[in-house]
This record gives structure tokens, C-alpha cells and sequence, in this order.
């Protein structure tokens, strides 16, 4: 089963019913077969800034021992393209810049702040 990690501030797009997101978390960890589901993710390299999955590629042994850090869920492809373009905005509208990996770690750290978890 792939191994999926979820941003504290999950970006859901409109079409995803966020009263069966759960369920659709499950799903996603125990069934990735779900069609026309697509993840945004921080990629494991750092040269780039986001990588977008089609929930169909999770089945692939990969998964299971390289965790996904997933950013957002969108029912459909150009919905996963707004959803970067979103996040494109608020990084430029918050930092001045267009590095959203950095702009999204701080929001991760922010959150941790948020909930009482200490980063040591």
C-alpha cells in the first residue's frame, strides 16, 4: 500500500466532497486505483517545485517504500493545474516570490506552531 502523508492545510478542490474526504483518504492509502483522482505532492528532488499524480500510479511498488507528501486533491486534471496556479499566487502574495516548496514547508511549520508541535 502506498505511503501517504497529508499537509496539515490540504488544498481540496471544489469537486471533492470534503464531508467524504476521509473516506477518500482511505481509499487512496488502501485502493489507489481511484480514477480521475489526482494528488499534488512535493517531489523528492529538489530541483522542482511540485509534481502532480494521478491516484492510478500509487499502485506501483514504488509507493509503498517512498513516501508521498501530498499538498492537495482534485477530482480532475485542470482542477490539480488551478490548484498550482493558487498556490502560485499565495507564495507570490505572501513572499514576494514564486519558490512554492519553501513557501509551502513554512505553512507546514506554521501549522505545527498552530497545534502545539515543537520542531527540535
Amino acid at each position: 500500500m502506498p505511503q501517504l502523508e497529508y499537509y496539515p492545510r490540504l488544498y481540496v478542490s471544489e469537486s471533492i466532497n470534503r464531508e467524504k474526504l476521509e473516506k477518500l483518504k482511505k481509499d487512496l492509502a488502501s485502493r489507489p486505483h481511484k480514477a480521475d483522482v489526482y494528488l499534488l505532492a512535493l517531489p523528492e528532488n529538489s530541483s522542482d517545485q511540485l509534481s502532480i499524480y494521478e491516484s492510478k500510479y500509487l499502485r506501483q511498488e514504488y509507493y509503498d517504500r517512498h513516501p508521498l507528501y501530498v499538498i492537495g486533491i482534485a477530482a480532475e486534471y485542470p482542477e490539480a493545474m488551478g490548484m498550482v496556479e493558487q498556490i502560485a499566487r499565495e507564495a507570490w502574495a505572501a513572499r514576494g516570490d514564486a519558490r512554492l516548496r519553501e513557501y509551502l514547508t513554512a505553512g507546514m511549520e506554521s501549522a505545527d506552531v498552530e497545534h502545539g508541535i515543537e520542531n527540535t
